[in-house]
């Protein structure tokens, strides 16, 4: 009589608990997930870039969707995520600081977007490159996190069922 108890107090758990760890992951399911591999340097796909992470953004918060966006840049895409170039291998380069469509240049939308997406927008600058660069972490803009390799952590993401996005 006391196995059929405990069987029975043991179904009820199962039918109780399973429900809810399937509700878990299905909420997961619903954030909307997205990475963008920066490894350019032209500022004319940069600031395409930004149109579509703009119009991305506000089209889920519009729409009330959760969502998270990571921007992993490497390679000459890393000056974008630079405050200072002193003694580094890269140059401060105009259209930083000026043009584009805010005229206030790429380093405005960065910060613009920062703003825009609040904590479901995430910045990786690429410890490689700032190895081969001579770039130290405080010569990173706020805000942008440091991963060990920058195309590792895209696979990482895209493992992680995360849309793969490139402007060419």
């Amino acid at each position: 009589m006391k196995i059929l108890q405990l069987i029975s107090t043991l179904l009820l758990l199962v039918i109780i608990v399973v429900p809810s760890f399937a509700k878990e992951s299905n909420e997961d399911s619903d954030t909307v997930n997205v990475v963008y591999q920066c490894d350019f340097a032209d500022p004319k796909r940069v600031h395409l870039m930004f149109n579509t992470l703009n119009n991305a953004v506000k089209y889920y918060h519009k729409n009330f969707i959760d969502f998270e966006i990571d921007i992993v840049a490497f390679g000459p895409c890393l000056q974008y995520m630079m405050k200072d170039f002193k003694n580094t291998g890269f140059v401060k380069k105009p259209y930083i600081n000026h043009g584009g469509p805010t005229k206030k240049g790429t380093a405005s939308r960065f910060k613009g977007l920062q703003q825009l997406g609040g904590d479901n927008i995430k910045m990786f600058a690429c410890g490689n490159t700032m190895k081969k660069k001579n770039v130290k972490p405080e010569q990173i803009s706020d805000g942008i996190e440091i991963t060990p390799a920058g195309v590792i952590k895209i696979i990482d993401l895209q493992r992680d069922d995360y849309a793969y996005m490139k402007i060419k």
